[in-house]
């Protein structure tokens, strides 16, 4: 134990349990998902792919999320973004570990699939100092046996989309937020990464811009939805 665990403790983000940033008590209280819905009715689906009268052109062709996002764990969520708290980032590696291992299946078996976390914009990357998806990401190439990928980067600092209330507003935010890096691909993959999805605008315009780059199905994995 080092000079500042003894100062600075770790203490569960969502009860105060000292030792860990999520305690025993606090993860049995989360809400797994009881089944996955198409992202754009939320109406029950296979795998959480989109049903065949929600596909759109450049739209997500699948969402699969481990918990709902109750209080609980828009608590837990919020202190891993905004504490700079590094090490809270393995606690976040934990959960996604040991729950998403059987939604990840489906995914893990497509041929060449591959997997891309939501980036942030460098001034949010340079003030939080890291990227959770990336975390997330991480821990679903493991899991799933893919390899990650970078095709996309976040070159406009958006407003956080948990402060704007309108669906309307948070899809102009996300409006051009993303642009495809590098050469065309033809073809391919990708399951989308990050941490929540709620209205989806944000994992909506990344897949767009993907497949403006020539990717030909986008899947999203996320560690909570709302």
């Amino acid at each position: 134990m080092s000079l500042l665990d003894v100062l600075f403790p770790a203490k569960c983000f969502g009860c105060g349990y000292l030792g860990v940033y999520v305690c025993p008590s606090c993860e049995g209280n989360l809400r797994q998902t009881q089944e996955q819905t198409c992202l754009y009715c939320d109406r029950p689906s296979l795998h959480g792919l989109t049903h065949p009268g929600c596909r759109r052109r450049g739209g997500v062709d699948g969402h699969v999320s481990l918990f709902y996002y109750d209080n609980l764990l828009k608590k837990i969520i919020k202190e891993i973004k905004y504490s700079f708290v590094r090490a809270a980032q393995n606690d976040l590696f934990y959960l996604v570990a040991k729950y998403g291992e059987a939604l990840l299946i489906y995914y893990g078996k497509i041929p060449d699939i591959s997997i891309q976390p939501i980036p942030l914009s460098r001034e949010k990357q340079l003030s939080r100092g890291f990227n959770q998806a990336k975390t997330i990401a991480r821990a679903a190439a493991l899991l799933s046996r893919t390899r990650q990928t970078e095709l996309i980067a976040r070159h406009k600092n958006t407003k956080t989309q948990a402060k704007i209330k309108s669906q309307q507003e948070r899809r102009e935010n996300m409006r051009g937020a993303f642009s495809f890096i590098g050469a065309k691909v033809d073809g391919g993959e990708v399951l989308l990464v990050d941490d929540v999805v709620t209205t989806g605008s944000t994992v909506k315009e990344a897949a767009k811009t993907l497949k403006g780059g020539g990717v030909e199905r986008v899947y999203v994995f996320s560690v909570a939805k709302g």
